[in-house]
C-alpha cells in the first residue's frame, strides 16, 4: 500500500541519521504466501495440481479460476446465512483476478479451470436452439388453429347474423428461456435478456481485463459502473429502454474471472489511490503469484482420473437438489433460494475470525483500498465456506473444516491483496535501481540533476514523477547525496553517488 510505504520512509528518519550509508532497497513486491492446495477438498485438488504441473504455471493460476467457476454453480442453488438466527444471507457470485507476466500460462490455466463450465454452456446451447425449433412450430400450431377458428366463425357468421361464435386465442407457449453458465463478454447493454433468463447469475470470462475496467471508469460509463456494482452485491434491478420495453431482473447477480498484467493493475491502483474509490477493484480475489521461475518441459498424459472426477464435482453442482442437501426454505421471503447456515463448531470459529476483522476494519492506518478489500471478506469467507463445502460433497450445515479452509484462502487473497495494492511502489524501486545502474556505468558526467534522467528516453525513466519519486527513494537509503546549485537564478537539485553499500 502506498499509506504503508510513506510510513515506511517516515520510519526510516531516524535511522538514516544515525546510518548514512546505503541500505538495501525495499523488494518491488511485497512477499505472498503460496496458494494453500490444502484448503481444496479432494475431489479438485488433484485435479488442480495436475493442470498446474503439466503447464509449468503456478496452482494460484488454475485454483483461483476453478473457485470462482465453482461458486457460480452454488450460487444458482443454495445461500449461506452466516449468522445463526439473523436473515443475513450471502450468494457465492465471487469475483477473480489472477495477475502475470504475459507468456506466464495464466490465458491456458484459467482455460481448464473453466473447461466444465464451457462443457455446460455448448450443452445448453444445443438445448436451446432445439427449444426454439419446438417453439416455433408450436406458434404456427398455434396460429393455424386462430385463423381456423376466425374461418369457422365467419361460415357461422354468414349463415346467421345472430350465431354464437368462438374465436379461439392461442398465443402458443412463451418463448424457451436459454440457460447461460459462461460468457465472454457481458456489456451492460446485453445483459437484460440474458440476466433475466438467469437470475443465479452467470460467469462473464474476461482475457485482458484492463479494458472493462478503464472503461467502466469513464464519465458516461457511471450506470455501467453501477450495473456490475450491483451484480456482486445483488438485488432486483430494472432495465428501461426506448424501443426495448421493461425488463426486470429480481436477483441482479454478476460472477467475474479475469487475467491482467502487474503494469495495467499498477496504474489502476494509482488511479484508485489519486482519485478515491468506489469498491469495484476491491471487490475481487485477488491472485498475485510469484514468477514460476526456470521453465520446464513437461510432456505427459493428463491425470485423466483427477479431471473426471473434478468434472462430477462441477456436473454435481449444477444439478444439486437445494433440498436434499439440507436447504432450509424461508416462508417469509417469497422466491427465495434455499440456505444453508454453519453448525455450531464452525459458527464459532467465523464469529472468532470476524471480531478481529472488524477490530482491524476500525483501526487507523491500513489504507483506504486494503480497509475497502477487507471489509468484502465479510461475504467472501461464507461464500467460500459454502463452496468448498458443497465441492467436497457435503450435505447439511456447513461444518468447520469448510470455515477453517476458507479462512486460509482469507489469508492468502488478502496477503494477495496487499501485494498489489502496493505494486504502485514497484516502477519507484525499478526505477531507482536503473539508475543506480546508469550512474555505475558512467551515463552521467559527474552530478546529474532529474531532468537528465527522464529527457533520457531510458525505459522505466522517461516518466518525470517516477524519476523524481525514485531519486527520492536513494536520497531516502542513503545511495545518493544531494546538492542545490543556484547558476542561472534557478534552484537547481543535483544528485551525485555515495559510495559503500549492496544493490
Amino acid at each position: 500500500m502506498a499509506d504503508a510505504f510513506e510510513k515506511h520512509l517516515a520510519a526510516l528518519d531516524q535511522d538514516i541519521a544515525e546510518h548514512p550509508g546505503p541500505r538495501p532497497l525495499p523488494p518491488e513486491l511485497e512477499p505472498v504466501p503460496p496458494f494453500p492446495l490444502e484448503a481444496l477438498p479432494e475431489s479438485i485438488r488433484p485435479w488442480v495440481e495436475d493442470v498446474s504441473d503439466r503447464m509449468a504455471c503456478p496452482p494460484d493460476f488454475v485454483a483461483t479460476p476453478a473457485l470462482i467457476g465453482l461458486g457460480s454453480l452454488a450460487g444458482r442453488k443454495l445461500a449461506i446465512r452466516p449468522q445463526e438466527l439473523t436473515d443475513w444471507e450471502e450468494r457465492a457470485n465471487l469475483w477473480g483476478l489472477i495477475v502475470g507476466r504475459p507468456g506466464l500460462m495464466k490465458s491456458p490455466a484459467q482455460s481448464a479451470a473453466l473447461a466444465p463450465l464451457r462443457a455446460m454452456e455448448m450443452m445448453a446451447g444445443e438445448v436451446y436452439r432445439e427449444a426454439v425449433k419446438d417453439h416455433e412450430n408450436a406458434l404456427k400450431v398455434a396460429k393455424m388453429r386462430q385463423k381456423a377458428a376466425e374461418s369457422n366463425a365467419a361460415a357461422a357468421l354468414r349463415k346467421s347474423l345472430t350465431a354464437t361464435v368462438d374465436l379461439e386465442i392461442d398465443e402458443g407457449p412463451p418463448p424457451p428461456r436459454h440457460e447461460r453458465f459462461i460468457v465472454n463478454n457481458l456489456t451492460y447493454e446485453s445483459a437484460g435478456v440474458i440476466l433475466a433468463d438467469n437470475p443465479g447469475g452467470v460467469l462473464v470470462e474476461r482475457d485482458e481485463i484492463a479494458s472493462l475496467l478503464r472503461n467502466l471508469s469513464h464519465e458516461d460509463q457511471a450506470e455501467a459502473r453501477g450495473f456490475f456494482l450491483q451484480g456482486w452485491s445483488g438485488g432486483a434491478y430494472a432495465f428501461d429502454r426506448i424501443g426495448r420495453g421493461h425488463t426486470r431482473i429480481d436477483a441482479l447477480r454478476v460472477i467475474i474471472i479475469g487475467r491482467i498484467q502487474p503494469g495495467p493493475l499498477a496504474r489502476l491502483v494509482k488511479d484508485a489511490h489519486r482519485m478515491g474509490s468506489d469498491g469495484l477493484l476491491e471487490r475481487f480475489l485477488i491472485a498475485y503469484p510469484d514468477d514460476p521461475g526456470t521453465w520446464r518441459n513437461v510432456d505427459r498424459l493428463p491425470d485423466n482420473q483427477a479431471k473426471s472426477r473434478a468434472r462430477e464435482v462441477f456436473e454435481r453442482l449444477q444439478h444439486m437438489d437445494a433440498l436434499a442437501v439440507g436447504g432450509e426454505v424461508s416462508q417469509l421471503d417469497a422466491g427465495a433460494v434455499p440456505f444453508l447456515r454453519f453448525d455450531a463448531a464452525a459458527l464459532e470459529l467465523f464469529v472468532d475470525w470476524r471480531h478481529d476483522l472488524e477490530r482491524d476494519l476500525r483501526s487507523a492506518g491500513i489504507g483506504a483500498l486494503l480497509e475497502s478489500t477487507l471489509s468484502k471478506f465479510r461475504k467472501h469467507v461464507p461464500a467460500l465456506a459454502l463452496t468448498l463445502h458443497l465441492a467436497a460433497g457435503k450435505s447439511g450445515p456447513v461444518d468447520v473444516q469448510s470455515v477453517a479452509s476458507a479462512l486460509t484462502l482469507y489469508d492468502y487473497f488478502s496477503a494477495h491483496a496487499n501485494r498489489a495494492y502496493a505494486s504502485g511502489i514497484r516502477p519507484t524501486v525499478k526505477a531507482a535501481k536503473a539508475i543506480l545502474s546508469k550512474v555505475r556505468t558512467g551515463s552521467f558526467e559527474g552530478p546529474f540533476t532529474a531532468r537528465q534522467v527522464y529527457r533520457a528516453g531510458w525505459e522505466s525513466l522517461s516518466d518525470r514523477e517516477t524519476v523524481e519519486a525514485a531519486l527520492d527513494l536513494l536520497l531516502d537509503y542513503g545511495w545518493l547525496g544531494d546538492t542545490t546549485s543556484a547558476e542561472g537564478g534557478r534552484p537547481t537539485t543535483l544528485y551525485s553517488l555515495r559510495t559503500g553499500g549492496q544493490l
